[in-house]
């Protein structure tokens, strides 16, 4: 009967792993915040490696959320690097409002490679799961 009280875990992000440059060099030693929003915001860090590798785990929360139809919250992923901005320097900015564990998600994410000396680029992917829908990123990562 209150189906839409009962908790799941939904997926907010799957895992990511990215390597950052600045004009085709690793950036060593940079700070790269993911701030998922879904209600509330989660924030996690990572600081990137000699070669500048650096890596989020999946991020799980339980929730009833998905159950309640009139909650449509979508899913607000962004991976940047705080440069004391609103928006920080963008290395990732999604809305994912459909298939928060798509395989076209979890391919893209898994292997970012991003050059903040670009402009950010917006592109729209089909969702694996429905071609007749796309995510849209806007992000300096090659896609």
């Amino acid at each position: 009967m209150f189906g839409f009280l009962k908790k799941q875990d939904y997926v907010l992000s799957a895992p990511i792993k990215g390597v950052l440059l600045s004009d085709g060099k690793p950036q060593a030693g940079l700070e790269v915040v993911r701030s998922l929003t879904y209600g509330k915001e989660y924030i996690d860090k990572s600081v990137t490696d000699s070669d500048g590798r650096f890596s989020f785990p999946e991020k799980v929360i339980r929730t009833a959320k998905p159950n309640n139809m009139f909650d449509n919250t979508s899913v607000h992923q962004h991976v940047y690097i705080d440069n004391g901005t609103a928006e920080g320097i963008v290395v990732w900015y999604a809305i994912i409002s459909l298939f928060p564990n798509s395989k076209t998600l979890v391919k893209l994410l898994g292997n970012l490679i991003c050059d903040i000396a670009k402009e950010p680029q917006t592109y729209d992917i089909p969702i694996a799961e429905d071609k007749s829908h796309t995510f849209t990123i806007y992000t300096t990562c090659q896609l």
